[in-house]
């Protein structure tokens, strides 16, 4: 059977779909995957921040490579000053469900009656809201200050 150029081109549009739709889902990243992007700079490290790197923490002293191997990409950076100093905070956010009570309206033949009846009902959802999780300050780009949150 004789392939028409058409569907050739609409089954690698899917395929493509299909590949990018995947390699989207890779983007949760781990100390280790990060070191294995970049050993060079993983090299460079002190010993004892290789060490903190490699388990995923953040100490005083850090360079700013050190805590984008331990903890990834900021989701926000921002500058700002104490006491005169330059001060850069990088914002890492977290993700969490809440529950969340709904209330529908709608119409129709319910309870025994005819005709369409306001109908109403209560249900129990799930939303999720940002927060954030963690803060880390560079001072002439070594860590000053770090916090985590803890969540229940």
């Amino acid at each position: 059977m004789k392939t028409r150029p058409i569907h050739s081109f609409i089954g690698l549009a899917v395929c493509s779909l299909a590949l990018a739709g995947l390699s989207g889902c890779a983007t949760v990243t781990t100390p280790e995957r990060r070191i294995a992007a970049d050993p060079a700079l993983f090299e460079s490290l002190s010993s004892k921040h290789r060490e903190l790197v490699r388990r995923g923490e953040v100490t005083e002293g850090m360079s700013k490579d050190a805590v984008y191997l331990a903890w990834g990409k900021p989701h926000e950076v921002r500058q700002g000053s104490r006491s005169g100093k330059s001060l850069e905070t990088w914002v890492y956010l977290g993700s969490e469900s809440v529950p969340v009570r709904s209330i529908g309206m709608g119409y129709g033949y319910g309870y025994g009656y005819c005709g369409p009846w306001p109908v109403y009902e209560v249900g129990y959802d799930v939303a999720y809201r940002d927060y954030v999780a963690a803060t880390v300050e560079f001072e002439r780009g070594r860590v000053v200050s770090w916090e985590r949150n803890r969540r229940r």
